[in-house]
């Protein structure tokens, strides 16, 4: 306590030390900025990256399970091809699991099987997987990408003749188990057709009987799409003389915002029988190496991910079907994993400039406590012979430091949660300023975050003391080591 108080007494400005309070409010404000610049970019960045994430799980789930080549290469997943029940059609993850038999082959009435083939396992890895999510009491469900040309006929408002988009699309299952897909739906705009709805934060296709309702992403309502529109979805299906162009008539039931996601931006939300017609005609393969089918698991919090993601590997290696299964997390995914591994490395990169420039900026109090060092030599030669020890006077400059540091810190972050809380306010500023949005809608979305990080915060409050702590540790010892009767004597 002694020590504060005589460090208190320092710092507190007088008149006849001019000089040192103005280099006092320097070093304060310095570090103010640096910490308020700090504690506002990586709220900002942090909320953006939990946006990004966000959308993405809510469209594609945390966690997802996707056959290996393994797997496609087994004796489970060929044997449809020879067997009769299952129309001699290979079948995708949702098929093998409305089926009553893991083997549908019949000796009696199916082809031979070739000698190259795999022996038939025992453990069924479609249904020993379900079971396993089950046991685990996780929320999942399987999907399907499909691929189809999609056609749409346009009647805009004043035209005479109607036009018609023509694009091809990838196709998602709906998958209705999917808690937070109901985030990504956007409100109609008072179109009288049937639309999509939530109930209990499930979403649901309306039940049209002449076409099949799909959900398509924003970017088609700000090209003039409505909701009502129709046209059809065409994909090719093999016959006994050559492939044939199948159509499939469509309406328009919502929309959903996929964020600024490649893949998202293209996918059309379909019904299930859809992508599985899809697949019976036709293999579909993903340009960027998405898997076209799989499981879509939810933890029951996105911070378990990774826990949930090793549990369920120790599991599948028990159970003997690791080989035909491939677990991926969110930051891993093939469309995502480029955008947020870029994102983090600028962010840490930003965080390791500002660490630097926090730390020249708290070298500013070695000047300032040199400078108070020398101003109050007389008064630690007095201190020394009143029986002072040399920790006592180095802690005594050791804390000025850490005050002066803690100051600053809080400071900043004060003024961090003033522009935090008018952050919308400041980029309207900005992007009157500049004549155009400042910061891109589709990429940041329509507001800034405007949350305080609270790792930053905590960053913050450990880093800037223990800097200023440790700048101040030289004037503290060169103090610590003042002769008093030298000091005296010059006196």
């Amino acid at each position: 306590m002694f020590e504060l108080s005589v460090a208190l007494k320092y710092l507190i400005p007088k008149r006849r030390s001019l000089a040192t309070a103005l280099i006092s409010l320097m070093s304060v404000l310095v570090i103010s900025s640096v910490v308020w610049l700090v504690l506002v970019f990586l709220s900002v960045t942090t909320g953006i990256e939990k946006n990004w994430i966000r959308r993405l799980t809510s469209l594609h789930a945390p966690l997802r399970i996707t056959p290996t080549d393994e797997y496609y290469s087994s004796y489970f997943y060929k044997i449809d091809s020879l067997s009769a029940a299952s129309e001699y059609t290979l079948k995708t993850i949702g098929e093998k699991l409305l089926s009553s038999k893991s083997d549908p082959y019949s000796e009696q009435v199916d082809p031979e099987i070739p000698l190259h083939w795999p022996k038939p396992s025992a453990v069924d890895p479609v249904k020993k997987a379900e079971q396993i999510l089950s046991q685990e009491k996780l929320l999942f469900q399987d999907y399907e990408i499909g691929g189809a040309l999609l056609r749409l006929t346009v009647v805009r408002e004043g035209d005479a003749i109607p036009t018609t988009l023509s694009q091809m699309t990838y196709l998602l299952s709906l998958t209705e188990k999917n808690p937070s897909f109901h985030s990504l739906l956007l409100p109609s705009k008072g179109e009288k057709a049937p639309t999509a709805y939530c109930v209990d934060g499930t979403c649901h296709l309306p039940d049209l009987q002449e076409v099949t309702p799909v959900i398509l992403p924003k970017s088609y309502r700000d090209s003039g799409i409505l909701i009502g529109h129709r046209g059809t979805l065409n994909y090719s299906a093999p016959s006994s003389l050559s492939a044939q162009e199948q159509k499939l008539p469509i309406q328009v039931v919502g929309f959903y915002d996929p964020g600024v996601l490649a893949v998202g931006n293209k996918c059309l939300i379909v019904p299930s029988h859809v992508t599985r017609s899809i697949h019976a005609a036709n293999q579909t393969f993903s340009p960027d190496g998405t898997p076209t089918n799989g499981f879509f698991v939810w933890p029951s919090d996105i911070s378990q991910t990774e826990t949930v993601k090793g549990t369920l590997e120790a599991h599948f290696a028990q159970e003997g079907i690791d080989r035909y299964w491939k677990i991926t997390s969110y930051d891993q995914f093939e469309f995502s994993k480029d955008l947020l591994l870029q994102f983090r490395s600028d962010r840490t990169l930003f965080l390791l400039i500002a660490s630097i420039i926090l730390i020249v900026a708290c070298s500013n109090i070695i000047s300032l406590l040199v400078l108070l060092v020398n101003d109050k030599k007389r008064e630690i030669a007095i201190l020394q012979s009143m029986g002072a020890s040399f920790k006592s006077i180095a802690a005594i400059f050791g804390t000025c430091g850490m005050i002066l540091g803690l100051a600053s810190c809080l400071l900043g972050s004060a003024l961090a949660l003033l522009t935090l809380h008018n952050l919308d306010s400041l980029v309207s500023f900005l992007s009157a300023l500049q004549g155009r949005a400042a910061f891109n809608p589709a990429f940041f979305g329509q507001n800034l975050p405007n949350q305080l990080s609270y790792e930053a915060l905590l960053f913050i409050l450990i880093a800037t003391p223990l800097l200023s702590l440790a700048a101040g540790l030289v004037p503290a010892l060169r103090a610590s080591r003042l002769k008093p009767s030298s000091v005296l004597r010059s006196e």
